[in-house]
């Protein structure tokens, strides 16, 4: 069996996890799951639909990429892992790489489902990316919790647009006041007429200056310059011209402004001393349902690029993804060795040891009633942030913050939320009305990952792709 005039089955080879990426896929379509491992590793790398006259030995020895474990789960669909040499890759161009592998493959038109689930990056690879300047040991320098190691705590100002700059960081000095370390902009507020961006920046700073007079805290602003790349060097230098790297954390809408621009924004962000806050706004839209990528594989792009802080969902709130798999993915973001666990599709992986860990930002339905559950989840090494959850509060916005704080206390203290809200009112009412999420619920959902891992895998393998979103 062969695509083009050349097979790519290669059951006997061994990846060099020095030098070969590893490529885990689901794929489904008109053809054997054999046809559609070939086709997706031909187009991928070296070949193409017919036998080629211009092929010879040296490129397809060097430069091709190797089918060497494929899984079938039901007629025609199943797990392929493949294996692709650094070679065939561009130095420093993630954007090369995306193109072969996260590409043209998608267009294939036997293909119904096509799912990339992870990527190993070998470490010469990584060796080529300099990671987080900061990361979570520098995010928790500018805060001031290296010693007591607690959570941060953060809000996002809502509404998402709308406000004066003067009406945003009011609301923001009373987010500090009631002792959250860092307020952010959404995702959708950068320079529109009714907040611009440098009169909403100074507005903030004052407040900031004012809050951590009372509170004695290092706060910190997460602003958002996502826009073109001009103009995002153009904000860049404004913040280092202010000296606000102890203040300021640049926020970058990472997906949908690019790897491109990306890359380039996080070497001037480096140079200069800032700290990056990433959100993800726009995954979903390409990424959910049975064509595209998961996260994790963005996410591993962005700490290799050097994203400090990084959204990565809850596994409580109102954003998808469950328990188990917002946890790998706040591994991805803390750990250096990276365990496969095939259930999630998720590969074995070691970071190279320059390679910083990111802190994991926890956000999207965060309450003071969830903090029990997001610690469970995340440990220690998490950034809480939540919106409304703060803003909605019965007593306003200072009030809100001051549940959020306290939750985070009473985990520090080893106190349920529930038993220390008996003395601390604002943490009472955020309860009251939005409920509380037991911490056994994702302690027994991560004990039952552990213990039934064998079976985990054995169903995934029987039912395939669609098997891992019910995990």
């Amino acid at each position: 069996m062969a695509y083009g005039g050349y097979s790519y089955l290669d059951f006997r080879y061994e990846p060099d996890r020095e030098n070969d990426f590893v490529v885990l896929f689901w794929a489904k379509s008109d053809a054997s799951i054999e046809q559609t491992a070939e086709a997706i590793a031909a187009e991928s790398s070296v070949g193409s639909w017919t036998k080629l006259s211009t092929m010879n030995d040296f490129v397809w020895k060097h430069y091709r990429a190797r089918v060497f474990w494929l899984h079938k789960a039901g007629k025609n669909a199943g797990f392929i892992k493949i294996a692709y040499p650094i070679e065939h890759f561009d130095a420093k161009n993630i954007l090369q790489f995306q193109a072969s592998v996260l590409g043209n493959i998608f267009g294939l038109k036997e293909l119904r489902e096509l799912y990339v689930c992870d990527i190993s990056f070998p470490k010469k690879y990584q060796k080529q990316f300099s990671g987080p300047k900061l990361g979570l040991p520098g995010m928790r320098r500018l805060v001031g919790t290296e010693r007591d190691g607690r959570p941060h705590v953060g809000t996002i100002i809502k509404p998402k647009v709308g406000l004066t700059p003067k009406e945003w960081a009011h609301a923001a000095y009373e987010a500090y006041s009631g002792g959250l370390d860092l307020v952010k902009d959404d995702e959708n507020l950068v320079d529109q007429e009714f907040c611009r961006w440098k009169d909403r920046l100074h507005e903030v700073v004052k407040a900031m200056e004012n809050a951590g007079k009372e509170t004695g805290q290092n706060h910190l602003y997460s602003s958002n310059i996502t826009d073109r790349y001009s103009r995002m060097v153009e904000r860049v230098d404004y913040l280092k011209a202010c000296g606000l790297q102890r203040h300021v954390v640049v926020m970058l809408d990472t997906y949908v402004m690019g790897t491109s621009a990306l890359q380039e924004i996080l070497e001037l962000t480096k140079k200069y001393g800032f700290a990056t806050h990433g959100h993800r706004a726009g995954f979903a839209a390409a990424n959910r349902g049975n064509f595209g990528v998961n996260f994790q594989v963005y996410e591993k792009l962005y700490r290799l690029l050097g994203i400090d802080q990084m959204h990565i969902g809850t596994g409580v709130g109102k954003m998808e993804g469950s328990p188990v798999t917002i946890k790998r993915l706040h591994d991805v973001a803390e750990l250096r060795k990276l365990p496969e666990k095939f259930y999630l599709g998720a590969l074995h992986m070691e970071f190279a040891e320059h390679i910083k860990p990111m802190l994991g930002i926890a956000s999207g339905g965060v309450d003071a009633g969830k903090v029990d559950a997001l610690i469970a989840l995340h440990g220690l090494n998490t950034n809480l942030q939540a919106g409304a959850g703060v803003h909605g509060h019965p007593g306003g916005t200072r009030k809100g913050a001051m549940s959020l704080r306290q939750a985070v206390d009473a985990v520090m203290h080893g106190i349920p939320a529930r038993e220390y809200a008996k003395t601390h009112p604002e943490l009472a009412q955020a309860i009251a009305k939005w409920g509380y999420s037991n911490p056994l619920d994702v302690e027994n959902a991560l004990e039952h990952e552990k213990k039934n891992a064998k079976k985990l895998a054995a169903l995934v393998l029987k039912k395939g792709r669609a098997a891992m979103d019910s995990e």
